[in-house]
């Protein structure tokens, strides 16, 4: 079922919740990334800019773990720690995007570990909330 349609964009209800997500999502797997032709912090936020605040685009989907390929000067966490900067350049960014994060899955999930990485991902995006909180392979 189709909620609305912002700037061309149909936005749907998330499964059974009151979150309404855009059908086209930001991916930040490889933002700020050690790859090589990895876009950079500045380009990134042009991203969300155009995406978010200029569009129909509501829904961003990011992991503790991006990005990836990391490194020592490129570590995990920085793609959520990039979208935190971009939260606060301006007031009511946090009200425009449904934020997606995910916890690395294997045998590191028990239930102090998902409170702590969920903190974790609370400080690193600047955020007291996050919408969707998944499980990453």
């Amino acid at each position: 079922e189709i909620i609305e349609v912002v700037d061309g964009i149909r936005r749907k209800r998330l499964g059974g919740s009151d979150i309404i997500v855009s059908e086209v999502a930001l991916g930040t797997q490889r933002w700020a990334s050690a790859d090589y032709n990895s876009p950079d912090e500045a380009l990134c936020h042009q991203f969300m800019d155009r995406a978010i605040l200029d569009s129909g685009v509501n829904f961003l989907d990011t992991a503790e773990q991006y990005p990836i390929p990391s490194s020592m000067t490129r570590p995990e966490g920085s793609s959520e720690k990039l979208i935190g900067r971009w939260l606060k350049k301006g007031p009511g960014r946090r009200e425009k995007v449904v934020i997606a994060t995910k916890i690395t899955g294997g045998r590191n999930i028990y239930a102090k570990s998902i409170i702590r990485d969920c903190e974790d991902s609370l400080k690193r995006l600047g955020t007291e909330y996050i919408d969707l909180y998944q499980t990453h392979w």
